[in-house]
């Protein structure tokens, strides 16, 4: 081709470097280029000019260098700084936000202006038969070349390698200086920086790195330019701590901030149902192969509508609704009939009556921390991705390298959040009922959430080229490990949070009992035709929790359940049987599922067992054992009456009129087909309280209204207590 002939495409000309055409400039052409530049552009080429004119160029370069070769005294001259020398200020001074966000790329384009200078600078000392060498080469080819090489002077080569080595030999170690200290100081600034400040950091290092390849390619220093720039081998693991640390402070915040109120659910919140098919408005005897395609396209549409990402409830969010217990339903049902008939009066108000409100499981926390994890993951992976591009090696992590570390970012955000998110709570005293439960329901809500977060990632990372071709499988195999682990860390303090919420009801339980039962006279020496005042105030404590309990889910809520009742008919069964002399303890005995976050050492209260009860102390406290089986057979619960079995058993047992006949040794299988849960140690205990009649109470009880009550129960004399109690001593 011609010299200076454009004979290139378009494309070509935009897509390939100059430098690989024929017809690229020569380092003469660039340094008539510099040397016509104005001297605001470039003041040391033109001082060197002025220099050269008067024929003092190499004083001009010893004095240069004497002056640009520096170390500044920084942090009261117990350090010198090369970056403090070049740009004048003191690189120590300033905080971590300041240096990240104006320093940091001043200082970047201050070495990258003295690489700029000392790149020209360089060119004066271009020997030029090298020049013409080059140029030769390109008409002549390979054996020109060779035959070219062989001719020319090994003594110009010598002189001018000499020049270059004298030249460059303190340029490029003070340019090494320059960029070590730079790497150092990030270094040491990093435990301070936010996770967008190191992401910023790394972009900025990476497009660093490639102004300098193109500012000053002949240094010796590019080709250690990666480990001069690597900020750090353990700079990922600072980046998961910071993110780690991020995500703590962004979590205390949100929950300090709980109203600890479920949001409520509105047509916008919902999932958009799927659009009706084309082939629904086929007639009805079209072939059966057209219903199967309907059939397929429906179902593939339900699939896609599911898993539409609703705005401001994503990763599944919004199909976390609260499901109404029995009673709260029939209550609804009841209030949508009473809005009917009123508005019956008034046309314009039935358009209103439909509705019912409805809520979701979490509060307005629960969207804003799965947002700032997501974002924590965003920004960790665009710091991953440039980290790797500066040279970080990750070939030994596990889980495909950089993914992995990605995925190991988002399961500790998890994790810090699920513990966060208490608010700080450790002691039960600092809650209350609902406050607990909304919390443990925020917590379950995220763990709902985690596959389809997990899943929007992974789609994230692969777009990104993170997820290596020859490390799919792995890549894919510690994803699902990471969301495991994030599933168990949420599960622990589920577990954490139900086990508060138990200890609150039981606390409040105990209080109610205590306060109830204290000087309780259980010798009634007459019947009632209604539940004691402490059954009605338990039951009402329990009616207005376990309403509360609607944010959780129908495990957690039928275990609460079973707790409370439970504890209940522990506490009353230890005050029937544990003996006078002691103190009760609600796990003295009963069923297992009470004693849920129970301690037992702590478990006890300073009510003392019941010293002395009548046969009508007993039948009054059937009545409230069958006022309780009432309630836990409402809440809609299956199987809930059975926690007060126990209670029941004994109480049926005592006020049974063949009891002294069931007692006898000879009668023992038709005790145990009875009563097949029936212990006489129990049964024992109550019949040292029991406070049998004596000749008055007989002839009260035999004329007057105790008449009818007397063929209704079993009422012993002291006389046959004794004999039953011995009897009941000898089968132990």
């Amino acid at each position: 081709s011609i010299k200076g002939g454009k004979y290139q495409s378009q494309w070509a000309s935009a897509l390939t470097p100059p430098i690989l055409f024929d017809n690229a400039p020569s380092s003469a052409d660039d340094l008539n280029k510099l040397l016509n530049l104005p001297e605001a552009v470039y003041p040391v080429r033109r001082a060197e000019s002025a220099f050269a004119i008067l024929g003092r160029v190499d004083e001009f370069r010893t004095y240069y260098e004497q002056n640009r070769f520096g170390e500044m005294n920084i942090n009261n001259g117990e350090s010198k700084s090369s970056l403090s020398s070049l740009t004048g200020d003191d690189v120590s001074l300033g905080s971590d936000r300041i240096f990240f966000s104006k320093s940091l790329p001043h200082l970047c384009s201050s070495v990258v202006g003295f690489s700029a200078v000392e790149s020209a600078l360089e060119m004066g000392t271009f020997n030029a038969e090298d020049e013409q060498i080059l140029i030769d080469q390109r008409s002549t080819g390979y054996s020109s070349k060779k035959t070219i090489h062989n001719n020319t002077s090994s003594a110009a080569r010598n002189h001018a390698s000499k020049n270059e080595n004298k030249n460059n030999t303190s340029s490029s170690r003070y340019e090494r200086a320059l960029i070590a200290e730079l790497g150092t100081l990030i270094h040491s600034r990093s435990m301070g920086a936010t996770m967008a400040e190191l992401a910023r950091c790394s972009s900025i290092m990476l497009a660093f790195r490639s102004a300098l390849k193109i500012t000053f390619p002949s240094s010796p220093t590019r080709r250690i330019d990666k480990e001069l720039i690597s900020m750090d081998a353990n700079i990922i693991m600072t980046g998961l701590k910071v993110a780690q640390e991020e995500q703590m402070k962004v979590t205390s915040k949100i929950a300090n901030d709980e109203r600890y109120e479920a949001l409520l659910c509105s047509s916008a919140n919902l999932p958009k149902p799927p659009k009706p098919s084309k082939l629904n408005n086929n007639r009805q005897s079209s072939a059966s192969s057209v219903t199967s395609a309907k059939q397929q396209s429906s179902t593939k549409e339900a699939e896609l509508a599911a898993l539409e990402e609703v705005i401001n409830f994503p990763f599944g969010l919004s199909k976390l609704i609260q499901k109404n217990s029995i009673g709260q339903a029939i209550q609804s049902i009841e209030d949508q009939q009473s809005q009917q008939h009123k508005s019956l009066s008034n046309p314009n108000n039935i358009l209103k009556s439909g509705g019912v409100d409805r809520f979701f499981t979490f509060s307005h926390s629960v969207p804003q921390i799965l947002r700032s994890i997501h974002a924590r993951a965003i920004t960790f992976s665009a710091f991953a991705l440039n980290q790797q591009e500066l040279g970080q090696s990750c070939t030994t992590k596990k889980g495909g390298g950089i993914a992995g570390y990605v995925l190991d970012c988002v399961e500790e955000c998890i994790s810090v959040s699920a513990v966060t998110m208490k608010g700080g709570v450790t002691h039960q005293d600092e809650l209350s009922v609902e406050q607990a439960v909304q919390i443990l329901a925020n917590i379950t809500a995220l763990q709902n959430s985690l596959p389809r977060l997990f899943g929007v990632i992974m789609r994230g990372l692969c777009h990104l080229g993170l997820v290596q071709a020859d490390t799919i499988d792995e890549t894919f195999t510690y994803a699902d490990k990471t969301l495991s682990g994030g599933d168990k860390s949420c599960d622990a303090e589920i577990g954490s949070m139900y086990s508060m919420v138990y200890e609150i009801c039981r606390t409040k339980l105990d209080t109610l009992i205590d306060f109830s039962l204290e000087n309780f006279q259980w010798v009634a020496k007459s019947p009632k035709d209604m539940p004691n005042a402490y059954c009605e105030s338990l039951i009402e404590y329990m009616r207005s929790t376990f309403a509360c309990l609607s944010p959780m889910d129908d495990g957690s809520r039928a275990g609460l359940h079973f707790s409370s009742c439970g504890h209940v008919a522990d506490r009353l069964l230890s005050l029937l049987v544990d003996p006078a002399d002691g103190r009760t303890n609600s796990t003295t005995s009963g069923p297992a599922h009470s004693n849920i976050g129970e301690d037992k050492e702590d478990s006890h209260s300073s009510l003392m067992p019941i010293s002395r009860i009548d046969a009508f102390g007993i039948y009054n406290l059937s009545l409230d054992v069958a006022e309780f089986e009432l309630f836990a057979e409402g809440t809609g619960v299956p199987q809930l009456g059975e926690c007060f079995n126990e209670l029941k058993g004994l109480c049926t047992a005592l006020l049974d009129r063949d009891l002294p006949s069931l007692l006898q040794i000879e009668n023992e299988n038709a005790r145990r087909r009875k009563y097949p849960f029936l212990s006489l140690e129990k049964i024992a205990n109550i019949l040292e309280k029991y406070v049998g009649t004596g000749l008055a109470d007989r002839m009260m009880v035999s004329s007057g209204k105790k008449k009818s009550t007397k063929d209704k129960f079993l009422i012993l004399e002291k006389k046959e207590v004794l004999q039953l109690l011995r009897v009941t001593r000898m089968q132990l």
